[in-house]
């Protein structure tokens, strides 16, 4: 098979035979012409070369058969989704290290830019509305941060900006969410590192000291001037709805809704990250334990809104499907929280696929998600 370096590659032309990628994938027909967006793309994500047994031509040979065009289509749609995945991790990464470095700033001069911190939110809402699936692909990444509290307060605000758009809060609300989720633990700033970093069980007086952060971070925000329901948010985000949180026991509606929409984002980030002193969750089982054990404490409203964005199988879930196959949850559907589209993984005969291969589970279909996988098996794939 010969190589073709897409440098010398021009749009409009046609082969005379298939084109492949790495010798094995076909992304081009002999009836379909290389477009300039093709040939684009392949160079934004370093393909150098393609290949064909055939040669260059102005025109279409013959008509190719359908696998083949759908293979065309296949590429596009992949590398698109590649392109607004990468788009999702390389935003992640910045908002990480603007939340690194404002919290950082906060920690050594006592001071927050809200100005600058509120632009940031309006890119992270903007983002979130026109690349949500790929961002909430955000478990998939490593935090690249030694301190939990930054990774913790970015998902959080992350979380919480996908709740409040489901639940359609105006603009306005939704920048005061962000503002309010991403700062929400702010006053643990003004605690010994010792406190927040301990791997070991606290005592009494210091399980005291880390409930205060909820006032200090209250106290600390009214200092910036912030409107009161943003200051509220890092109040009560520890407050639950049956009264057994703190620190004023607030029960339902008499907790402010961003500390609502926060206890949830906040709590569901909690039990997917490790910790010297617990073991993480997967994204089904925080789902579930959210569900069953703690459903009580939280808004159903807003626990609705978590399952219907995220599904029962959160994005970023390695799950068995009933035919034996494993998958890995990349899309899910907002009419059908409970049938998300899985990428293939391991076929039901234990192969791995050798073109990507995505399926929508559905009840008629017979094709459903059995249970999600353990980590040791996580592992082995």
């Amino acid at each position: 098979m010969k190589s073709f370096n897409i440098s010398s590659l021009k749009p409009g032309i046609y082969f005379d035979a298939p084109v492949y990628l790495d010798r094995e994938y076909i992304i081009l027909s002999p009836d379909t012409p290389l477009s300039g967006e093709i040939i684009q793309r392949l160079k934004r994500w370093n393909f150098t070369q393609i290949f064909s047994n055939g040669t260059q031509v102005e025109a279409p040979v013959y008509n190719a058969s359908e696998e083949l065009s759908s293979s065309t289509a296949v590429l596009v749609e992949n590398i698109q989704n590649t392109e607004r995945l990468e788009s999702a991790r390389k935003f992640y990464y910045e908002f990480l290290d603007f939340t690194r470095k404002i919290l950082k700033i906060f920690a050594s001069e006592n001071h927050l830019n809200i100005e600058l911190i509120t632009e940031k939110i309006k890119q992270l809402i903007t983002l979130e509305k026109n690349n949500r699936d790929y961002l909430l692909r955000y478990t998939e990444l490593k935090a690249p941060v030694d301190n939990y509290l930054i990774s913790h307060s970015a998902n959080t605000a992350i979380l919480s900006i996908t709740l409040g758009s489901f639940l359609k809060l105006p603009p306005h609300k939704l920048i005061e969410l962000g503002l309010s989720s991403l700062l929400h633990d702010i006053g643990m700033f003004k605690l010994p590192e010792s406190l927040y970093k301990s791997s070991g069980k606290l005592t009494a007086n210091e399980q005291k000291t880390i409930m205060a952060h909820t006032i200090l971070g209250y106290r600390i925000l009214k200092g910036f001037s912030v409107p009161d329901n943003v200051a509220l948010g890092a109040l009560e985000h520890h407050e639950r709805m049956d009264g057994s949180g703190y620190p004023k026991r607030l029960t339902g509606a008499r907790i402010s809704l961003y500390a609502r929409i926060i206890a949830v984002a906040c709590s569901y980030d909690a039990m997917l990250t490790p910790r010297p002193y617990k073991l993480s969750f997967d994204g089904h089982s925080a789902m579930m334990d959210l569900l069953r054990g703690n459903k009580a404490k939280y808004d159903e409203n807003i626990i609705r809104a978590l399952i219907y964005r995220l599904s029962i199988y959160p994005l970023g879930t390695y799950v068995l499907l009933s035919d034996n196959a494993l998958g890995l949850v990349i899309k899910t559907d907002i009419n059908n929280p409970r049938f998300p589209v899985v990428r293939i993984i391991k076929d039901e005969k234990g192969n791995t696929p050798e073109k990507p291969t995505l399926v929508t589970t559905s009840e008629e279909k017979g094709l459903v998600i059995t249970r999600s996988l353990k980590k040791e098996e996580i592992k082995k794939l």
